[in-house]
């Protein structure tokens, strides 16, 4: 990130000063000291320039063109400390003769985190009679910086921040976290010597990826990503899908680039990386895009752009994915601007695994000075939520950009450089309570044949029961069968598997507020489509004592007639179970009325009668034990029967 400059005009002041030979100091000698700096600085000798402008001040301490010249200096060389001392000199002498002295030693104290100094320097400088609109502007915006700050030091939240590993971290740059919803993979950016030097002789550097798996409670240590990805030139700042399987990521400077930096995907399997993909025209433009963030279902991806169209100069950007083609290249919605982007820049966006929680860094938002991290909700109306700063001493007066949070969201992971030797490293830290996302917890497994055990790439979705809603649609892995989809806490979620020539396999899921602390793990055994074979349909829901069906049967109902319709000679009889509580006949007829409930609905849909069967069985083929309220429930059940394929 590129350091904030100031802007310094004492420059132009002084030339015309020269021109016109008028100065503060009657002292020849200074005068001339100070004409031979000007010189000096002219043909860019700028160390010999305050030379001359020391021996300036020397003879006139309250020579203040001479001050101001040697500020400007000092500021070009990076040297703050120097450059406030001179205006602080300068500004107490006379703080009206050039006021964005005053202005220029309030920013520099405030990029020092020095709130109350830079509050009463920028006060002052309000307090001047001429000054610009604009830095007028900006000054009214920084008094409100300080004044948050201030508050904000008073109250700061419970943070203690531990490096990783030495395993991870080297003596290089690793900055950019993501990890997978499960916490067991960990990928992150490393800037690397490439053992060339530029124009100038510095040494220059490249981004590449790299991984780090856990075992146990320890990372392994990392390694590079990918050869398919990590090339000669940059890769960075990456983000992955809760299963780690899907990775985004900017690229710059490549042949099918359309832009300077464009935004690429490459997908993972088994260990394998698939070349990049450029995310197409909907995604990136002859602008730069970068910083992508991926939900956790890779179904939405917020980026970073400056392209014209936008609300400022950097604004984050979201796109939805619309299908993935049979070669496997993806297509996306026109990119849409968020609510939450402002005249300034908004950067680093990171979606929660929730899908409704967002961090981003902005430098126009009142914070602690520089760029702060800032947190919005997702409304119901798909708007976001007024900006909240993540407060001290998350921010400080430094850029805080890139922040990632576990799916369980009780721990965050940045990179800083506040151990100076190490360079940028990676940190994890607990989330404080009240910066909390809602708790996600996930479901993992592999999918595989129920007879040979061989793993399958089935097609997998997860649907909120209660308003039938998509909540991941996703495939298992090619080569291992595995899978990982995650399950945001307070809904009740219709899980479904199906694999082309498999029964589909069905079940649902409770995850009420702090019921399950564990993730959930479940393998999915499919079976063949073979006569004899028998599916429960887990996701067929009916009134007590009643054979109505419920509304949130439907995603069931529709996954049997998509069989059907596939399976054209496939043929079923539809049975209906109960378990042993009250008479025999009686559950006879509940049984029996359920099953032929499902075979009405499935003709209702289109399926032929002659292909279907309806058979009540009442309590006659328990699976479980009547005597425990859990036998029984499984026992109350409805499931199809192959007959014919």
């Amino acid at each position: 990130m590129k350091r904030i400059l100031f802007v310094f005009l004492f420059l132009t002041f002084s030339l015309v000063s020269f021109a016109q030979k008028k100065y503060t100091s009657n002292d020849k000698k200074a005068i001339k000291f100070y004409q031979k700096a000007l010189e000096l600085s002219r043909l860019r000798q700028t160390d010999e320039a305050l030379v001359y402008l020391e021996k300036a001040v020397e003879r006139d301490n309250h020579f203040m063109e001479a001050l101001l010249f040697s500020a400007d200096l000092y500021s070009d060389q990076g040297k703050s400390q120097k450059m406030i001392a001179v205006y602080e000199q300068a500004t107490a002498i006379n703080p009206s003769f050039f006021p964005n002295a005053l202005f220029n030693l309030a920013n520099a104290y405030l990029k020092q985190g020095k709130y109350e100094k830079a509050l009463n320097a920028y006060r002052a400088f309000l307090n001047l009679g001429k000054i610009s609109d604009q830095n007028r502007k900006i000054s009214l915006y920084k008094v409100k910086c300080c004044e948050f700050a201030l508050e904000a030091m008073q109250h700061p939240s419970d943070f203690n921040a531990q490096c990783l590993s030495d395993l991870i971290n080297t003596e290089a740059d690793e900055y950019w976290p993501s990890l997978t919803a499960d916490e067991q993979t960990l990928i992150f950016t490393r800037l690397l010597p490439t053992g060339q030097l530029d124009r100038k002789n510095r040494e220059v550097f490249q981004e590449d990826f790299c991984c780090s798996e856990k075992q146990g409670e320890t990372w392994t240590e990392s390694k590079a990503l990918s050869e398919a990805i990590n090339t000669e030139r940059n890769e960075g700042a990456q983000t992955i899908t809760a299963d780690g399987r899907y990775m985004y990521f900017t690229a710059c400077g490549r042949k099918d680039g359309r832009g300077r930096c464009d935004i690429y995907y490459s997908k993972k399997e088994g260990d394998t990386w698939s070349e990049p993909i450029n995310c197409g025209a909907n995604i990136n433009t002859k602008a730069w895009e970068a910083q992508p963030s991926i939900s956790a279902d890779g179904r939405c991806l917020y980026f970073v752009s400056n392209r014209k169209s936008g609300k400022g100069k950097m604004d984050i950007w979201k796109s939805e994915l619309l299908e993935i083609l049979d070669d496997g290249r993806q297509r996306w919605t026109q990119a849409e601007n968020l609510n939450i982007n402002t005249s300034g820049n908004e950067m680093s966006p990171f979606i929660h695994a929730s899908n409704t929680y967002l961090v981003f860094a902005s430098d126009a938002l009142v914070g602690m000075g520089a760029y702060d991290l800032f947190q919005v909700n997702r409304l119901a109306n798909g708007e976001w939520s007024e900006p909240k700063n993540l407060s001290y001493p998350i921010n400080t007066y430094n850029d805080e950009i890139g922040l990632f949070i576990t799916a369980k969201g009780d721990k965050g992971y940045f990179s800083s450089n506040r151990i100076a030797a190490k360079g940028r490293d990676i940190y994890e830290f607990d989330m404080p309570l009240d910066l909390q996302p809602t708790k996600v917890s996930y479901l993992k497994g592999k999918v595989y044949d129920v007879e040979n055990k061989k793993p399958l790439s089935a097609r997998l979705i997860l649907l909120d029961i209660e308003n039938r809603d998509t909540i991941a649609y996703l495939n298992s892995d090619r080569v291992k069968g595995e899978y990982l989809v995650c399950l945001p806490e307070g809904k009740d979620y219709l899980f479904h598997a199906e694999a082309d020539g498999y029964l589909f396999y069905s079940d649902h899921f409770k995850m009420r507020e702090g019921e399950f602390d564990q993730a959930q793990k479940k393998d999915i055994p499919l079976q063949a489509i073979q006569i004899g074979k028998e599916v429960i349909l887990k996701n067929i829901f009916f009134e007590t004592d009643s054979w109505e069906i419920k509304p949130e049967s439907e995603s069931e109902l529709n996954s049997l007639y998509d069989l059907l319709v596939l399976n054209k000679n496939l043929s079923i009889e539809i049975a209906g179970h109960t378990d042993n509580t009250g008479s025999e006949s009686n559950n006879k007829i509940l049984s029996e009325n359920r099953a032929k409930a499902v075979y009405s609905a499935l003709i209702e849909r289109g399926i032929q009668a002659d292909r279907l069967s309806f058979k009540g069985y009442a309590s006659s083929k328990p699976i479980g034990d009547n005597k425990t309220e859990e036998g029984k429930a499984m026992n109350r059940r409805t499931e199809f029967k192959v007959i014919k394929k």
